[in-house]
């Protein structure tokens, strides 16, 4: 933003920006304080302050005034600042809420395979165009697919990497699965899966899942089948909002057990920004829910009713993606958000893959300045 400054206005308690084209801004002492730029108050090398909270003085301005693109601040305590007003602008409330929100754009059943844009790996891995587009499609649609990966776990332990690194769980680093059962886990079965989210039982599920088929042999079935959460949990909020409010607000515990673990969280199925009101997270498993008590009998038939609702729409096959991995496609999909399941199978079917941390991965988005 190249707007300057019209005029300073010092307030009892701050002071007012009134900018060329008729934008004001209005900023707090003690947030101008905390947010001087002067080299006694900010290491610009490591984009850290340099003062505890406590060391920061609670003083009052004293004047203010312009020049070009900066705004010059004299406190009572003796202190001078200067601000780039790039910097301030950056501030403005409703605009600096806007650029940090997130923007999914939903979706229901195969429509979703339109929208995508499937990248050869040697695009993605090797080219930033290639790279925003795959994590583009992560935010847009909560799904990316990657193509022409050798189906070893090798190689798809590179993609991973690419796409922001192993998370190690309980579960390990890069994993391979079949029909053995190394974990207690219906997932390393052939049964069908119902869509779900994982890691419900994790104080914080895993941000991606990434799936490779490696080999389905001698044997059919074994589709993936992906469902929007965020489109079923506003599809049910419009129907029943009584319930979306309960699965909004009431904590539903998930477990995961096994020898030598014993996993356990709480939290709301729905999770949105309190400031937003926009959805950040759906924590959906019917496997792992853990038997719980209920205050009365009203929250526990809420309870169940809410959460048969919203299986509603993520069991309707309308809303669903249904497809089949194949070797060399690496299929990543954002755990905070997308459902996945499959169908049963017969044969000899293998599959790689591992989870990254929602952190991660949103780091990676941000380095090619996808989002803020």
């Amino acid at each position: 933003m190249t707007a300057g400054i019209e005029e300073v206005k010092v307030l009892e308690s701050g002071l007012k920006l009134f900018l060329r084209g008729g934008k004001c801004l209005q900023f707090e002492d003690c947030w101008l304080r905390d947010h001087c730029r002067c080299t006694s108050c900010y290491h610009e090398s490591t984009f850290q302050r340099a003062q505890h909270i406590l060391d920061i003085p609670e003083s009052k301005i004293v004047s203010a005034s312009s020049k070009e693109s900066n705004l010059y601040v004299k406190w009572e305590d003796g202190h001078q600042s200067v601000y780039d007003i790039k910097f301030l602008s950056q501030f403005d409330y409703d605009e600096w809420n806007e650029r940090r929100t997130l923007k999914p754009v939903l979706w229901n059943g195969p429509e979703v395979v339109q929208k995508l844009t499937k990248i050869p790996v040697e695009k993605f891995l090797g080219s930033v165009d290639g790279a925003r587009i795959v994590f583009q499609n992560l935010l847009d649609y909560g799904v990316a697919l990657i193509d022409g990966v050798e189906p070893t776990t090798s190689a798809t332990q590179v993609v991973c990497e690419a796409l922001g690194g192993i998370q190690h769980t309980l579960f390990g680093g890069m994993w391979e699965f079949t029909t053995r059962a190394d974990h207690a886990d219906t997932a390393y079965t052939n049964i069908p899966l119902a869509v779900h989210n994982d890691n419900t039982y994790f104080t914080e599920a895993a941000g991606l899942q990434i799936l490779h088929c490696l080999e389905h042999s001698n044997g059919i079935g074994g589709e993936t089948i992906l469902v929007d959460g965020f489109y079923g949990a506003l599809k049910m909020k419009e129907a029943s909002p009584e319930d979306y409010d309960f699965l909004t607000k009431f904590h539903v515990e998930a477990e995961y057990i096994e020898e030598g673990h014993h996993q356990k969280y709480c939290a709301p199925v729905i999770r949105v920004n309190s400031d937003t009101n926009k959805l950040e997270q759906i924590r959906f498993n019917v496997y792992d829910r853990a038997p719980m008590a209920f205050a009365d009998s009203k929250q526990c038939r809420s309870y169940y009713r809410s959460l048969r609702n919203l299986a509603r729409y993520y069991q309707d096959p309308a809303n669903q993606w249904k497809f089949k991995l194949i070797p060399g496609t690496v299929m990543a999909m954002d755990n905070f958000r997308v459902l996945h399941g499959r169908t049963g199978f017969s044969g000899h079917r293998v599959l790689s893959g591992c989870y990254v941390s929602r952190s991660d991965w949103l780091d990676k988005a941000r380095t090619l300045r996808l989002i803020e």
